[in-house]
């Protein structure tokens, strides 16, 4: 059975942040470009190409991103060919389709008649070089690495994780989200995530605002943090988000606990809405009762605005 990922949330990131790297090994050579934005291409019916960019040379390079075996798949891209030249005259056409499914690529890269034939680039993403993409500087390109033939998946998992911690804090869920993604896909990514995030990193994931539902949807998350419509909630917060809870814990001291339950509070806060005003810092200061302090945590994780707080 083949699985999809949210082929849409990786295009999104494509347009925002072009994979410079990836483009590099498909041309083969370093190339000047320019994005092209309105890429809504329309004759009998619209259709819309995930990325199409110009070259210095007035060449355009077409790249659509497939998560399954499609075997319509040439002459849709044979539709883009017409459409694209038609609308951009370009001087030469690349088309790319880069395929990033987990089954074996079945797909076809032509259309073959008596007279003519129609080809495209057909790429399966895991005969891609791993290493180049995760020693780039562009984060798009290191999240591609992941549906690459991954030689290290504990490196992968590393690299990639320090960059979306070290990420604008407003793009962090969407790229933690991608990388979720990309984990369904590759098997040993996800292995290496659990442990990782169990290990060194538990507070970045815990602190991004999920759903219920995203949190069912992503086993990595859901299993790590042990969490359940009912008590798994709460049995993967008593896992502890500071040290000083943890040591609160062990010891079993009040005042150790109450100090863990506070710093892990102002903590999970200040990652997401930055410095603390100090009425805020007041109020889960003056706070000593237990529960309350384990509901106000549990509000900082899930709140979306610090005023809800």
């Amino acid at each position: 059975m083949e699985v999809k990922i949210k082929t849409d949330l990786l295009l999104k990131h494509l347009f925002k942040n072009p994979a410079t790297k990836l483009i590099e090994i498909i041309l083969g050579k370093k190339v000047n470009w320019q994005l092209l934005q309105d890429t809504d291409l329309k004759i009998v019916k619209n259709r819309e190409a995930d990325l199409v960019v110009k070259l210095e040379d007035n060449t355009i390079l077409h790249i659509e991103i497939q998560s399954t075996n499609d075997p319509s798949m040439p002459y849709r891209m044979f539709e883009y060919f017409y459409l694209i030249t038609d609308k951009y005259k370009p001087k030469d056409l690349i088309q790319v389709c880069i395929y990033i499914g987990k089954e074996p690529l079945k797909m076809s890269d032509k259309i073959q008649f008596s007279d003519w034939t129609y080809r495209y680039r057909l790429i399966d993403m895991k005969d891609i070089p791993c290493k180049e993409l995760i020693t780039s500087q562009n984060i798009t390109d290191k999240l591609l690495a992941g549906l690459c033939k991954i030689e290290d998946p504990k490196f992968y998992v590393e690299n990639v994780i320090k960059e979306i911690k070290n990420a604008n804090p407003k793009d962090r869920k969407e790229l933690f989200t991608l990388f979720l993604e990309i984990s369904k896909i590759r098997n040993n990514i996800e292995k290496e995530i659990k442990s990782y995030i169990r290990q060194e990193d538990f507070e970045m994931p815990i602190t991004i605002e999920w759903t219920w539902e995203e949190l069912e949807s992503y086993p990595v998350l859901r299993d790590v943090l042990k969490i359940g419509k009912d008590e798994g909630f709460k049995e993967g917060l008593q896992q502890g988000l500071k040290q000083g809870l943890k040591e609160g814990l062990e010891q079993g001291v009040q005042q150790g606990l109450q100090k863990g339950l506070k710093d892990s509070i102002i903590e999970i806060l200040e990652l997401k809405f930055g410095e603390l005003p100090e009425e805020i810092k007041a109020k889960i200061n003056s706070t000593d009762d237990i529960e309350a302090l384990k509901e106000m945590r549990k509000k900082a994780i899930l709140i979306q605005s610090l005023k809800d707080f």
